[in-house]
């Protein structure tokens, strides 16, 4: 009797023994792996160089524009943007027609910060379309929340400026 039940959990301990084994090696690649550094680390954003246009001919709607960089070794999306003193407020993107000689804006849901690059917003390039609560001049500040996936909401002040500067 007591031989049989040997020969059972002979039988048996394999199966139990291997996914605990497995699990142990895993564990310890992993464990190894993040020791060195090699699994990376977080998003770092910094959010410098804001600007917002000054709004001129009548029209309300005028455009902002940040540096944004991000030091980490992970990318992260910008999600959106919003400000307490202004509107409407949306990622755009302008886009050429090729051929037509012509350009649009588009809006934009989110815009890739990869690890370890900068993006610089521009006239012709990905901006933050907006609509001031009040009458700007030269020199006013506004204040921005730009919200990232990873890297949560960065508060950042944009100054007035002329368009083209």
């Amino acid at each position: 009797m007591r031989s049989s039940r040997y020969a059972r959990l002979r039988g048996v301990l394999p199966a139990v023994l291997a996914p605990v084994l497995a699990c142990a090696v895993s564990l310890c690649g992993l464990s190894a792996w993040v020791a060195t550094g090699a699994a990376g680390g977080p998003a770092r954003i910094a959010v410098t160089d804001g600007r917002v246009f000054l709004p001129y001919g009548g029209v309300a709607e005028t455009a902002a524009f940040f540096r944004i960089a991000n030091a980490g070794d992970s990318a992260d999306v910008l999600l959106s943007v919003r400000s307490p003193e202004a509107d409407d407020v949306m990622l755009s993107r302008t886009v050429e027609h090729k051929g037509a000689n012509v350009e649009s804006m588009r809006m934009v849901d989110s815009a890739p910060v990869p690890a370890g690059r900068r993006i610089t917003m521009e006239p012709d390039g990905l901006d933050v379309m907006l609509r001031p609560r009040r009458p700007l001049c030269l020199g006013d500040t506004m204040p921005f929340v730009l919200r990232f996936r990873h890297s949560g909401e960065v508060r950042v002040t944009a100054a007035v400026v002329r368009p083209g500067s």
